[in-house]
């Protein structure tokens, strides 16, 4: 175990070269002052962790819950100081419908990114694949969209499934505000809806009988904006998500909705009469702006992909994840939305680290160096407008990924560079984390967390010289 408490931290701390003499015991002993530059102080039976905001006292907390991981629950005599958090917003999501994630699963890995520097989770819980929580009134989604046919033999049948009582989703909220993070949840609406629609085609455009996916992809079925039946169940399940969620966010989800069945759809276009709409993108923006009307009426605010900016009239309290790339952020903060970054170039986890072969078989891949580097403060915009940059987020799509375990080792080490970048802004330092990469390994093994061994900085194409049979 190295010596020094600035080889093992994340995110970096300010002070270089902190050694320790001894190991204390402190217990619940642990005092915190407001209002006063962020400090840590470790005495023989006692920790201060000094802050001048809520944020940074959590950043501080999560120091100390690191080392009492590093040194099996006692704590370096030792003091530093450490940086405030570069922007406010500090993000994961994992979707849970295309593979299942149990409630103890997310615990461990929640628990992990929350000690580093994370205070906000977003659970994306609907998908064509699956629908992953009950709504009142509406029985057919746990008997239908929870569970779809699998090629693949699974505990004893070919089938699919799983589902988040109200008393689970209550469960990680509780496990998330005793560590600081925001639980966000998602519904993905109008577009990947077939899990919904097998189980109530009433919402959709053509009352066809459809199955729950079990392919990954884009698929034509959408929800009919025009359906009245539509928005009350959407209500809901807006009402279900509010009186569990007590966070200021609810995803609306938004993005890669094909526009077609709209365009042929007699409701749809008299929808589109009726409200002076042009065209089914803004047709898309009148089902935005309506959905994030009803967000509003239960005290939350809308976010959705950066899809939704397509349409520029859409309300402006929504605010825009930018995945594509750069460009949704740019459209969002110009028409005056906050934005939160999360470019699948580098904030993709289901991305692979390499190219080598040996690598989990992912869409393109993006190292832990990669991570590090996005720019995440967007320095190309004027000074207004980058403060509309709320932060960033790192995503983890689960078409490729059957377990807790394969997401542990596609989040980890890169989330550890992500801290860094979210954090640190312009202090952060590449050569620093490299001195850090037995630290972060050692910090996953003790938290019993999957840490990949790819490498950190190249993507050399490598070859399996034996073939696989």
């Amino acid at each position: 175990m190295t010596r020094f408490i600035d080889r093992i931290l994340t995110p970096q701390i300010k002070n270089t070269g902190v050694g320790f003499e001894k190991l204390t015991v402190i217990g619940d002993n642990i005092r915190t002052i407001p209002g006063k530059a962020n400090h840590v102080d470790i005495s023989e039976g006692v920790a201060t962790v000094s802050g001048g905001s809520d944020d940074d006292i959590r950043l501080g907390l999560g120091y100390l819950k690191q080392l009492e991981v590093y040194f099996d629950g006692k704590l370096p005599v030792c003091e530093f100081d450490y940086f405030s958090p570069a922007r406010p917003y500090r993000g994961f999501m994992i979707d849970v419908c295309r593979h299942f994630v149990p409630v103890d699963e997310l615990k461990r890995i929640i628990n992990l990114m929350a000690m580093i520097g994370y205070n906000t989770f977003q659970w994306h819980l609907t998908e064509d694949q699956g629908w992953r929580f009950p709504v009142d009134g509406y029985p057919l989604i746990e008997q239908i969209s929870t569970k779809r046919d699998n090629e693949e033999y699974v505990n004893g049948k070919f089938l699919y499934e799983g589902m988040y009582t109200d008393d689970d989703m209550r469960e990680i909220v509780s496990f998330c505000t005793k560590r600081g993070v925001t639980v966000i949840p998602e519904i993905d609406v109008p577009g990947h809806a077939t899990a919904l629609l097998a189980a109530y085609p009433i919402f959709g455009c053509t009352g066809r009988i459809l199955n729950v996916e079990r392919r990954w992809g884009i698929f034509k079925d959408v929800l009919n904006p025009a359906s009245e039946e539509l928005w009350t169940f959407l209500d809901a399940v807006i009402a279900k998500l509010s009186s569990i969620f007590p966070g200021p966010y609810i995803h609306i989800g938004g993005d890669e909705c094909p526009h077609e069945q709209w365009e042929n759809n007699p409701q749809c276009l008299e929808v589109m009469k009726e409200n002076n709409i042009e065209n089914a993108s803004d047709l898309q923006g009148w089902f935005t702006s309506r959905l994030s009307r009803l967000v509003a009426s239960y005290g939350k605010r809308a976010m959705g992909w950066d899809e939704v900016v397509e349409c520029p009239t859409i309300d402006k309290s929504v605010v825009v994840m930018s995945w594509h790339g750069f460009d949704g952020a740019r459209t969002a903060t110009a028409l005056g939305h906050e934005v939160i970054l999360c470019p699948q170039q580098g904030l993709y986890f289901d991305k692979g680290y390499t190219d080598d072969d040996f690598e989990p078989r992912q869409w393109g891949s993006y190292s832990v160096k990669d991570t590090f580097d996005v720019d995440l403060f967007m320095s190309e915009l004027p000074p207004e407008k980058q403060k509309l940059v709320l932060g960033a987020q790192c995503n983890i799509w689960t078409e490729r990924m059957r377990s807790g375990r394969e997401i542990e080792y596609m989040m980890f080490p890169r989330a550890f560079a992500l801290a860094d970048n979210m954090c640190l802004g312009n202090d952060k330092n590449w050569k620093k984390i490299l001195a850090r990469r037995e630290a972060i390994r050692d910090l996953c093994w003790k938290l019993n967390i999957v840490c990949s061994p790819a490498s950190w900085e190249s993507k050399p194409l490598g070859k399996m010289k034996v073939p696989v049979i």
